[in-house]
């Protein structure tokens, strides 16, 4: 037996041999060690670290908190004076501004900046047709009525002009949003063309001098596009949906989570040609998503995508992907919660976190 073994390890190794003398079985071996070694030294080379000074910061919409039945100004006090934000991402809605063609009324908008400028905060001010919050695109009906694209687009940049100067000396504004995901295909809107962007872009540019920020989808925008056209991309980070994926599912809803490590943000940013340092996380996921607006969700719904685990999971999750800065997306939400569902977790966690 001892024998066998032994004649059957020099057959073995004779046959290895006569293998590994042929030269292309050997390029194969290369490349295939290769290919197995390539992503742990890109890893190791462009793994994120944890920024040490991160700064949180919200979204807040007038819009949403309006829906969820809150007084959408008790709210947006309560996040200033109680929650203690520092950071805002606020939104300049074109069908409240504009609801009748040529007369503008920033009311609104100006109500939250001169509470924003009282307390020295630093604001995004988002702009454009497409802004945060469902159905994305919050454009006037009449406008909606135009039927040359060419015509619209002039009627926007009107829109734009009047804006950027009638909201510029606002020195809490620290950086203009120009449209929210322009080029990613989600929402209830009219396809956005790049070079309407672009020209978006260039008149707030001849206007002030602060810097321009465009979304882009965190999982499955291109980034560069969007990056190449402003002084800084922003980015959303979503952990759990409920969603039909543009029907792929015959219609079907389904719940579904991304499987991206958080490593995986800072090693697309390399890999497209976006330096990391400019992007923002405007959007990380800390509210439920799910079939109905928050406040009428059950208790398992909501704990489907945003229980309190998840929510301290996706906080955690994003401390490590490396970013600097950090806009939680869902704070109406939350003082839902705490206000109407007697459920300060989400809202107390927050404050502590900012604090």
């Amino acid at each position: 037996m001892k024998n066998f073994i032994s004649r059957e390890l020099r057959n073995a190794k004779y046959f290895l041999a006569k293998l590994l003398g042929i030269r292309i079985i050997r390029v194969i071996l290369v490349l295939i060690f290769i290919a197995m070694i390539t992503p742990l030294i890109v890893f190791f080379f462009l793994r994120p670290k944890p920024h040490p000074n991160i700064e949180y910061g919200i979204t807040f919409s007038n819009k949403y908190a309006s829906e969820l039945g809150l007084d959408w100004k008790d709210t947006y006090l309560g996040i200033l004076d109680n929650l203690k934000v520092k950071n805002l991402r606020l939104v300049a809605y074109w069908d409240e501004i504009e609801e009748i063609q040529g007369n503008f009324d920033y009311s609104i908008i100006k109500w939250q900046l001169d509470e924003a400028e009282k307390r020295n905060l630093n604001v995004i001010l988002t702009v454009g047709r497409k802004v945060p919050r469902f159905p994305e695109c919050f454009e006037p009906n009449w406008w909606k009525e135009i039927q040359d694209e060419d015509t619209r687009d002039q009627k926007l940049y009107k829109y734009i002009e009047q804006s950027i100067n009638e909201l510029k000396n606002y020195k809490s504004i620290k950086m203009w949003q120009i449209e929210n995901e322009p080029f990613f295909p989600f929402g209830e809107c009219l396809k956005i063309r790049k070079e309407t962007v672009m020209k978006e872009v260039e008149i707030t540019k001849s206007l002030d001098s602060r810097p321009i920020l465009i979304q882009d989808s965190g999982e499955g925008g291109f980034w560069f596009p969007s990056y190449q056209m402003a002084d800084y991309l922003a980015i959303s980070m979503y952990r759990k949906i409920w969603y039909d994926f543009w029907g792929a599912f015959l219609g079907n809803f389904i719940y579904f989570k991304y499987p991206l490590a958080h490593w995986s943000y800072k090693i697309k940013a390399d890999f497209v040609g976006v330096p990391f340092q400019k992007i923002i996380v405007t959007e990380l996921q800390a509210e439920p998503w799910g079939p109905g607006i928050n406040s009428k969700l059950t208790e398992d719904e909501k704990n489907h995508t945003m229980s309190r685990n998840d929510f301290l999971a996706t906080i955690s999750y994003a401390q490590k992907a490396g970013f600097k800065y950090l806009y939680m997306w869902g704070v109406e939400w939350w003082y839902w919660e705490k206000e109407q569902n007697n459920n300060p977790f989400y809202w107390d966690t927050v404050k502590s976190l900012i604090n």
